[in-house]
């Protein structure tokens, strides 16, 4: 453990107060904190928060955080998915101490130790169906009924176990329970399933075993077998505390266990979150995968343009919590999004819905002016643009009726292009629908910025493209994949909402825009502000001849800090 001046470090919560004191005192000699995810799914952007919590905790206090897939249920669980937590955790910016695989480093460990509580008289094979169990369970306010097969002698439960092992009983047809108090007022200690049958291929071991530790069973030997400290979770694991404890005492029986602490759940209004809702969006084709740029997991944020940087500020804003949930509306997270990319998007002309200008008193050559790449980081220096005969501005920076504090430009009025002239719409040439077919402009030739010496004042200044220097690029935007309206999608799937009530249509839109060449240079995950319009990231999607960009989010901020 590096070593940390524990009287220098100001405790941010409960649990670092916690911690210092276990140092102080001996109690505890490091700090290792366990991240592990059920291999069943992509993670999205609420597990920001309980990883960054036991990456920084640990980091915080010089001590150790693993990485271990608890991959214990082979019905739900994918090679796919847990190689996309390496990628996603290195994206993250952290690198776990140890790899591990529960499967293959601990299930032996784990039916050893359960043998050895059933010799204790703490487990026995129990023969009721899951139906019967659940009816013998009781209430809040009634208690359970114990099981008929609970006081079965250890050396028979030890024999049936083993024949569970040995592939001798159906699936469903007997299961290990640890013995502990059908009267419990916290019912996750009613005698809860440490084993159950189950021929299912794994996605690591095959068909080696054909029983499977539950989770809450598994989950506390492990951190207790891989030396963890602090086992933090969120708070909806509070009740199953007590049961984590029960099995680390009668289970691990040595000095120093893990202590499970509990930290608030993170939701975001209007964001759609669970891997099983998620899920059942990629199975059924509404998005495009899982990397859908509309998706809140992260390899989907990732895609449409988020930085990691973003995420971990978000979370840290919300910090531990010790309530149940909290639920934070979007804008917050955008927030930070919108933070960092000014900070360090590339700037770009980019026009979306292009209208031609003809300056009708330039007939040299486009002449090169120089962009600034950042105004935040002058390391990022700049690229060159060009002004010509024929430019491309907005059409919303036009207007025949200009309404009040209008500030670009109108027919005989007057408008900044930004890095280069002043100019002068002369004239509106339409088509023979009525529609505006291009506009006539004079440029001010002493206006040119950076060494105006025309003495005008302009109060506007738009962006535009040269038609010499210009491509045509894709541009996809989006809107939230959940109506606005829908605050809890989760909540509402659960009661009863078909997903097509949920659903905003159109959240995704494809248009043409005419972008500077300087974007030719981009490359897939690269993050622009397209001038005066927004930030965008390439796609992977991107073609040498179809150059695809994704709209990330908009310049303004609805969010009050």
């Amino acid at each position: 453990m590096e070593k940390i001046d524990l009287d220098k470090i100001i405790p941010e919560n409960d649990l670092e107060e916690e911690i210092i004191s276990d140092l102080k005192s001996g109690k505890n000699k490091e700090v290792i904190t366990r991240c592990p995810p059920e291999p069943s799914g992509y993670w999205h952007i609420a597990h920001v928060k309980a990883w960054t919590i036991d990456f920084e905790t640990a980091k915080k206090f010089g001590g150790k955080t693993y990485l271990r897939m608890d991959d214990t249920n082979p019905l739900k669980e994918e090679g796919e998915f847990a190689e996309s937590y390496l990628e996603d955790l290195a994206w993250l910016g952290y690198k776990p101490d140890k790899l591990i695989y529960a499967s293959e480093a601990y299930f032996e460990d784990i039916y050893k130790i359960a043998e050895q509580m059933i010799l204790d008289g703490k487990a026995y094979v129990c023969f009721l169906s899951a139906e019967e169990v659940s009816a013998t369970r009781g209430t809040l306010t009634e208690p359970g009924k114990e099981s008929p097969y609970r006081n079965t002698s250890p050396e028979e439960n030890l024999r049936l176990f083993r024949e569970m092992r040995d592939g001798k009983f159906e699936d469903g047809k007997a299961t290990l329970r640890a013995k502990i108090d059908m009267a419990h007022p916290n019912m996750n200690m009613r005698d809860p399933v440490m084993y159950r049958v189950l021929r299912a291929k794994h996605y690591r071991l095959g068909n080696k075993w054909c029983i499977y530790p539950m989770y809450d069973f598994a989950h506390p030997l492990e951190d207790a077998l891989e030396g963890v400290t602090y086992s933090l979770c969120s708070m909806e694991f509070h009740e199953h505390r007590p049961l984590y404890e029960w099995f680390i005492e009668n289970g691990w029986k040595k000095p120093y266990p893990p202590k499970q602490r509990e930290f608030s759940r993170l939701t975001i209004e209007n964001v759609l979150i669970g891997k099983r809702y998620l899920k059942q969006f990629v199975n059924d084709k509404i998005v495009s995968g899982w990397d859908d740029p509309r998706f809140p997991t992260l390899v989907g944020v990732r895609r449409r343009g988020y930085t990691a940087k973003a995420l971990k500020d978000f979370v840290k804003s919300v910090g531990w919590g010790n309530v149940l949930e909290v639920t934070v509306p979007y804008s917050a997270l955008e927030y930070y999004v919108r933070a960092d990319l000014n900070q360090i998007a590339t700037r770009a002309m980019v026009v979306l819905d292009p209208l031609k200008v003809i300056i009708t008193n330039y007939n040299g050559e486009d002449e090169e002016f120089e962009i600034q790449n950042n105004p935040n980081d002058e390391n990022q220096g700049y690229h060159k643009s060009k002004f010509g005969k024929v430019i491309y501005i907005e059409k919303e920076d036009f207007s025949l009726n200009p309404p009040p504090k209008y500030n670009r430009l109108t027919l005989g009025g007057i408008v900044r292009l930004k890095g280069a002239y002043i100019i002068k719409c002369n004239n509106v040439l339409y088509n023979e629908d009525g529609s505006i077919n291009h506009l006539e402009c004079e440029y001010i030739p002493e206006s040119k910025s950076g060494n105006d010496t025309s003495g005008i004042k302009c109060k506007g200044t738009i962006h535009f493209v040269s038609e010499n220097n210009c491509f045509e690029i894709t541009i996809r935007e989006f809107k939230n994949l959940i109506k606005r309206e829908v605050a809890n999608p989760a909540k509402a799937l659960s009661e009863g909402a078909k997903i097509e009530d949920i659903l905003e249509p159109n959240s995704l839109v494809e248009i043409k825009a005419l972008a500077e060449n300087f974007l030719k240079k981009a490359k897939v995950e690269d993050k622009f502000q397209f001038i005066r319009k927004g930030y965008y990231c390439m796609d992977k999607d991107s073609t040498d001849d179809n150059y695809i960009f994704n709209s990330t989010i908009s310049l303004k901020d609805s969010f009050n800090k």
